[in-house]
């Protein structure tokens, strides 16, 4: 398995630095995109990748900033050649994937791309669930982030290899310790609380302590991520979905004070052979 990282950042903000969620992850013929938050498209074409030659998309969850460039995806592809695409992802993705697809038909042109459209297909992929893809294990939990949506880990293994990723998850060791046990490689969100502390103080008084509250209801600090990782026994921590204040220095610090093994901070091109 190979993973190139389409995107490593957070949230509303753009960081011209980092682009929106997304993993790019290889394995034989299979070629899967594991979210696809606005901007991807850009990163991918650097990483000198072809987005024609994905083969599926796998959704953590359905918040924009790891799904809402699917529709991006869709309006390029129609103009290309390669086959459908289908769509895993938890509950309402075929909802969220019957309007990107009705976005996309604005843009076709002629009845081939028309039946480029009528030919992604959607599945399901709720708590629990384990299957074959692209000739990897995949295996889908659920975690805790927000409330209204249902979001989903997933461990991915195939040659005696595995690779972890958290999506968007509040410390969840209940769900992700035996995730990730024995896992070569875990991508887990972080946060560190000095940067929430340079994020807060360009924000009025009153609304500062409310920044730490939110993102504390439904994010991971890296030093959660770090126990996470020492708990399950992994080999490497990949830490991603950056908030634009995060420092790298101080991402590994924090992790390295509960997990002593290899620590990454992920950056928009990073790719490595899991």
């Amino acid at each position: 398995m190979r993973v190139t990282f389409c995107g490593t950042g957070a949230g509303a903000v753009v960081n011209p630095a980092r682009g929106a969620a997304s993993l790019h992850l290889a394995h034989g013929d299979a070629q899967l995109l594991l979210d696809t938050g606005p901007g991807f498209m850009e990163r991918m074409a650097r990483a000198r990748l072809d987005p024609d030659a994905v083969s599926d998309v796998v959704f953590s969850h359905l918040h924009f900033d790891h799904a809402m460039g699917v529709v991006e995806l869709f309006s390029r592809l129609i103009a290309r050649r390669g086959a459908p695409v289908t769509v895993y992802g938890p509950r309402d993705t075929d909802t969220y994937i019957s309007a990107a697809l009705d976005f996309a038909r604005v843009n076709a042109t002629s009845e081939r791309m028309l039946e480029w459209l009528d030919g992604v297909s959607v599945e399901l992929t709720r708590p629990g669930d384990e299957r074959e893809l692209g000739g990897m294990a995949v295996r889908s939990v659920e975690v805790p982030h927000a409330p209204a949506l249902e979001c989903l880990a997933r461990r991915f293994d195939a040659g005696g290899r595995s690779l972890v990723y958290s999506g968007d998850t509040v410390y969840a060791p209940d769900a992700l310790v035996a995730l990730a046990d024995g896992a070569d490689v875990l991508v887990h969100e972080a946060y560190t609380d000095a940067a929430l502390e340079r994020m807060a103080q360009r924000l009025p008084e009153g609304r500062r302590e409310g920044l730490f509250r939110g993102m504390r209801a439904v994010h991971c600090g890296a030093v959660d991520a770090g126990s996470i990782a020492a708990a399950a026994g992994v080999k490497t921590l990949v830490l991603t979905h950056l908030i634009a204040d995060e420092r790298e220095d101080e991402l590994l610090a924090a992790a390295r004070s509960t997990f002593d093994g290899s620590i990454v901070v992920a950056s928009d091109g990073l790719a490595f052979e899991v």
